[in-house]
């Protein structure tokens, strides 16, 4: 979590309880759930390991737990790690599992926190052992308190990353190395609880000298002299977390088939995990290791929320079928709402430049009636980047007319499909967009036909002895859209096996579900096999516009429902399923949720404009459009900027409400995690900040200690053994 170590580093943080409405009682989750408001700046990205590491202990509620005995945590490592976020992780949990015992012997005595953690690393095992020492807590005359934090990560035998945070009366040190480390040193020296100076320096990372006092923030990498308002009324705040309640009586609102904490027994060893709609994962146990079954012979899964003693068998295919539903809009409800879509726009607009295919940004205007375009966008391994287009082109009114827009709108949780009238489109037309469902291997039999991005049984035998640049899709479909000769298309059947290529003979399942089966530097290797559209209708002429040369066969333009398949090594990228006794356990899909953005200039183009949001349960409510800034200035840049970092364009207010669909439940939302960027006040350090100095201050060269060994003073000993369930989860103490 950013907001602990950057605080230590500056002093710029402070959490915000924000007011509630009255109506709520002031003994719910909604009133007393905290929340945390923390100051994102570029010297985080020197110290983003150490951030995850203070993270992770937060989620643990050690100080909660004082002389409680050992007990198990669970943590959600996507919540601690920041390139999660921009991952296809979205939504999916990455559970690690810890073993904690903290200790006081009497109040004048320090706290003694031993914490053994076990989790995967691509892969590979990781453990990573802690010992934190506290003598006080924080307060006005320590606001970080006085501790220290020793550390070191062992994956594979070999020592990862070995460090220590050092918080003492007037100063703050860190150190860490080893070989999944950016190697990172910190010195932080404070003249009062409101000002002081430091240094951080990092291998592969610009070195920063900084200073502070109560109202200015200056750094500088030797380059960029920054100079900052620590103001938080002045200051830029983008949520990435938000809480939902009951409108009622202020109770969390979570899914009505929510994921649960569970622990597996395979070959005689104990595995914590999560299971969810995402998928099932423990830590230590990695099931790409274990054969596709329908169960897995030997693996024994336990729940382990409270009072539930459940047992259930898991099932394992290596790629997941998607079932996509369709559901109905109309273009006002879309106003002013980007979305991108692949079209050849040549002589369809006001501006000759804007021609060609490309994958364009378009904007609809019920005003004016127009769709007009606003940008292109270029999406690759690292995400989808837009260039903003100037002046913005008018699409001709009579372009579309018989022709659908298809294209991907983030405020509707995927795709979108506005069909032809045949006359220029008017704000009463329909607007498609769809749901998403997972179809249990098995639970169907399908026959699905495909012309876009479709593997074969051949393709990916080939894919897997191919170069970087290999298309893991064959018979011509890599590089083909909404229509082909229909020798250019592909059947697949669907079974308890999956999806399966028939086409030389035998029922071959198309999946690729261990990293090493991917060549060498493919962007498959990290993102999975995603076919195009599968519909359970063959592919026919008839689906094609007039004038389609004969021999053509083309998908649906406006289908009720379609199927894609994925496949890879991630556990959102196959079929992973609880059984107890014959039922299937369920997990809801994610819901659309209407909002309408307040009304006010401070919302930009989408003040007033109702969007959708997409529901993943308690703490996870996405959808919000994005933005870009330079971390350097914290200005809005184009995404295409170097070093351009992603944040939400704007936040839901604390106290919003809104209605969860399935069951119908009134909301009331609010922040729990949020990130603030200070406003700058200039490069040239700025007269505000021309005062502070900037001077180095040494940081640590060493000193880290190895919790894990035991000759040294900081050993927490061997791991004990608990049996009981989880105590805390995610930062949230069970009853």
């Amino acid at each position: 979590m950013n907001s602990r170590i950057l605080a230590c580093a500056a002093l710029l943080a402070a959490s915000l309880i924000s007011a509630v409405q009255a109506a709520i009682p002031l003994t719910s989750a909604y009133s007393t759930d905290p929340q945390s408001d923390y100051v994102q700046d570029s010297t985080s990205d020197s110290i983003s390991s150490l951030n995850m590491i203070l993270c992770i202990l937060g989620s643990m509620r050690a100080g909660s737990m004082v002389n409680a005995g050992p007990y198990i945590a669970l943590v959600d490592m996507n919540k601690c790690d920041s390139k999660a976020a921009s991952s296809g992780a979205a939504g999916a949990t990455n559970y690690a599992t810890a073993v904690l015992d903290v200790t006081r012997a009497t109040n004048s005595d320090p706290m003694i926190g031993k914490v053994w953690l076990s989790m995967t690393d691509q892969g590979n095992a990781l453990n990573v052992f802690l010992h934190l020492s506290a003598t006080q807590s924080p307060s006005a005359a320590e606001p970080y308190g006085l501790f220290r934090l020793d550390y070191l990560g062992d994956k594979n035998g070999a020592t990862a990353f070995n460090g220590f945070i050092d918080s003492q009366a007037s100063s703050i040190s860190q150190y860490e190395t080893g070989n999944n480390s950016s190697n990172t040193a910190m010195a932080l020296s404070a003249t009062s609880t409101s000002a002081g100076a430091g240094t951080i320096t990092s291998i592969g990372a610009a070195a920063f000298n900084f200073a502070y006092n109560a109202n200015y923030f200056r750094r500088s990498d030797g380059t960029n002299d920054q100079c900052f308002d620590r103001s938080k009324a002045n200051a830029q705040r983008s949520v990435w977390q938000y809480g939902t309640y009951d409108g009622n009586d202020g109770s969390r609102v979570d899914m009505a088939n929510p994921g649960f904490p569970i622990v597996g027994s395979y070959a005689g060893t104990s595995y914590y995990g999560f299971a969810n709609y995402w998928g099932i994962n423990f830590q230590g146990l990695d099931l790409n290791t274990i054969a596709d079954a329908r169960p897995i012979a030997g693996l024994t899964i336990t729940d382990q929320r409270p009072t539930n003693t459940t047992s259930y068998s898991l099932s394992k295919v290596g790629g997941k079928l998607t079932q996509w539903t369709q559901q109905s809009t109309t273009l006002d409800s879309l106003n002013n709402i980007p979305f991108s879509s692949g079209a050849d726009l040549t002589g369809r607009t006001n501006l000759s430049s804007v021609s060609g295919y490309q994958n364009w940004q378009l904007q609809w205007n019920s005003a004016t009636q127009t769709f007009s375009v606003i940008g292109t966008q270029q999406c690759g391994s690292n995400g989808c980047v837009t260039t903003p287009i100037s002046p913005v082109a008018i699409v001709n009114a009579n372009a579309f007319d018989n022709e659908p827009i298809s294209g991907w709108a983030d405020s509707y949780g995927g795709n979108v499909n506005i069909p032809p009238t045949g006359a220029p489109h008017t704000a009463a037309d329909p607007v498609y967009y769809y749901v998403q469902s997972t179809v249990i291997p098995g639970s169907a039999s399908l026959a699905l036909f495909c012309l876009s991005q479709c593997p074969t049984a051949a393709s990916l035998a080939a894919f897997q002895t191919g170069t970087a640049q290999s298309s893991p899709f064959g018979n011509g479909t890599d590089q083909q859209w909404f229509s082909a000769a229909s020798a250019n298309t592909v059947s697949y059947s669907f079974d308890a096996g999956g999806l399966e290529d028939s086409s030389g003979g035998t029922a071959v399942p198309l999946v690729l579900e261990q990293p090493g089966q991917y060549p060498s530097g493919s962007t498959y290797a990290q993102n999975g096999i995603n076919t195009g559209r599968l519909f359970d209708a063959p592919l026919t002429y008839t689906n094609c516009p007039s004038m389609t040369p004969a021999g053509t066969v083309c998908e649906p333009a406006n289908p009720s429902s379609y199927y894609t398949w994925a496949t890879g090594s991630q556990q959102w990228q196959q079929s992973l399923w609880l059984t107890s006794g014959s039922t299937v356990v369920a997990f809801d899909a994610p819901q659309n949720i209407s909002y309408t953005v307040p009304n006010d200039p401070a919302y930009g183009s989408y003040a007033g404009v109702p969007i959708l949001l997409q529901f993943n349960g308690f703490g996870n409510l996405s959808g919000i459009p994005g933005d870009c800034v330079d971390p350097v200035n914290n200005a809005s840049v184009a995404c295409n900027t170097p070093n351009a970092r992603y944040v939400p364009l704007f936040s839901i207010p604390d106290g919003a409400t809104m209605t969860l669909p399935n069951p119908s439940t009134p909301l009331i939302v609010k922040s729990l995690n949020a990130e603030i960027r200070l406003k700058n006040l200039g490069a040239s350090a700025s007269t505000a900040c021309a005062s502070m100095t900037l001077a180095t201050v040494p940081p640590p060269t060493g000193g880290t200690h190895d919790p894990s060994n035991s000759s040294d003073a900081f050993y927490i000993g061997v791991k004990p053994t608990v049996t009981a369930s989880p105590k805390v989860i995610d930062g949230v103490i069970q009853p």
